[in-house]
């Protein structure tokens, strides 16, 4: 084989994976293919979801309460005493074929039962809570990226244009137009951008690795589509709306679900606590099976010399017999009633925690208004700005040409141009912010109201022309 055949068969099947490894890195995803892929790859949403499971088991575990208990056992006793009825038996062998016992509380068990219906149901908001901090993470991340990458082009576009600024203002000054201090103005003023553009570069890349994290991922292997991301931008409701966004949060937040169904099971447990006494235990119990009895001959004493008594009936013979019992018991623990019980120990104890969750429960409702009419101000602000900042754009535009034909003309001074180019740059960037800002304000609202509230707040509304 040729050296050279060797190192291209050595080498293909590298270059191969290589090529598959840089076809998947950097790969664009969609908004929603990205929150798909997050929640695929979250350890916390993956555990939230185990939870359930385990809720699920702790609800069959309550059932099981009214499963009795099936068992077989075999014994064997020995035993002595001097006189007494203990006296006519030396012990026995017992085999119990099946034995059966079942005891239960009715009112414990109904509360048991409902309180792990109610830990399932707060283990499906818990994922609720989880993936709503999952898509707000992502959406922000992913907003973020955008806005990284716009900034670096709002970096670039200016460099351009300082550049070509600073062609014509050495052209001006060779030809003795304008003194070298405008020309040093101008080289400064274009120096200026180059950390500024070196800035927004990193920012990039750190915003990229952020989303890669969020998503799962190693850096670098995923990014997001760019074009677009200000065309589907629609005017929201008046402020109005809020007092029915702050509504259905107060419904569908999965915190307040968790602290009412916490309610609830705290309830559940104080009324598993009274059942002790208000309740009495229903129990039965049984058992079929053999029994080999080893009696002691009764020492007895007769008058008549010769004579004997059959105690073969009390004592037993030395035999396998059947034997079988049935017990069915109802018990009332009265003694609960005491205040120094366990169990009024436990009510009290419940009462008390009842107290404190009405406490949250109130916090966490005014927290969420306070939070939903801050999201959607935020809103209608970022939605305001980019207006305004999208008029500033076209505005500051026009600025920046007569100031480079006047400047050109002589009328104003480079200074001027600069600052008409600020401004411009200015207007872009406020731009940029204000789309990130309604992106992760509707995100925002998305988290604390607990449900998606976009239908909602983009109802009959008509995109902006």
């Amino acid at each position: 084989m040729k050296a050279k055949d060797f190192v291209i068969q050595v080498l293909s099947p590298i270059l191969f994976l290589l090529l598959i490894s840089y076809a998947h890195a950097n790969q664009p995803l969609s908004l929603n293919e990205a929150i798909d892929i997050a929640l695929k790859n979250s350890p916390e949403y993956i555990m939230a979801q185990n939870r359930l499971k385990q809720a699920d088991e702790k609800i069959a575990q309550a059932w099981g309460m009214l499963y009795p208990a099936l068992e077989s056992e075999a014994s064997a006793m020995r035993q002595y005493a001097e006189n007494g009825f203990m006296s006519l038996s030396d012990g026995q062998y017992d085999l119990k074929f099946i034995q059966v016992r079942f005891g239960i509380n009715p009112g414990n068990f109904y509360n048991s039962l409902s309180q792990s219906y109610n830990n399932y149901k707060l283990a499906k908001e818990e994922i609720k809570k989880v993936k709503s901090g999952i898509e707000y993470n992502v959406i922000k991340s992913y907003f973020d990226v955008i806005t990284a990458n716009e900034i670096i082009k709002l970096r670039e576009n200016s460099i351009a244009v300082l550049q070509a600024n600073v062609a014509d203002v050495n052209r001006m000054f060779n030809t003795g137009t304008i003194p070298k201090f405008e020309l040093l103005q101008a080289q400064v003023q274009l120096q200026s951008q180059e950390p500024l553009l070196i800035e927004a570069r990193n920012n990039f890349s750190t915003a990229l690795d952020l989303f890669n994290y969020y998503l799962g991922a190693k850096s670098g292997t995923y990014t997001v589509i760019f074009e677009g991301f200000d065309s589907s931008i629609k005017q929201p409701n008046s402020y109005d709306i809020v007092a029915t966004l702050v509504e259905k949060a107060l419904m569908q937040r999965p915190e307040v679900i968790q602290l009412t169904l916490s309610k609830d099971i705290v309830g559940n447990s104080i009324d598993a606590a009274q059942s002790v006494y208000l309740w009495p235990t229903f129990s039965i119990a049984g058992y079929y099976g053999k029994s080999y009895l080893m009696p002691d001959t009764p020492q007895i004493q007769l008058p008549f010399p010769g004579q004997s008594i059959d105690l073969s009936a009390i004592t037993g013979t030395r035999e396998w017999q059947t034997t079988w019992q049935v017990r069915v018991a109802a018990t009332y623990r009265w003694g609960a009633l005491a205040p120094v019980d366990t169990a009024q120990g436990v009510e009290r104890e419940q009462k008390e925690k009842l107290k404190e969750i009405d406490q949250q429960l109130l916090q966490l409702k005014q927290a969420i208004a306070i939070a939903v009419r801050a999201d959607y101000g935020r809103l209608m602000t970022s939605y305001q700005s980019m207006l305004s900042q999208k008029k500033n754009i076209e505005t500051a535009a026009e600025g920046l040409r007569v100031a480079r034909e006047s400047y050109r003309a002589g009328v104003i001074k480079n200074a001027d141009l600069l600052n008409a180019e600020l401004q411009l740059t200015s207007a872009r960037m406020g731009y940029i912010k204000a789309i990130n800002d309604f992106w992760c304000a509707i995100a925002q609202l998305k988290k604390d109201t607990g449900f998606d509230c976009t239908s909602l707040i983009f109802a009959e509304v008509h995109n902006e022309k």
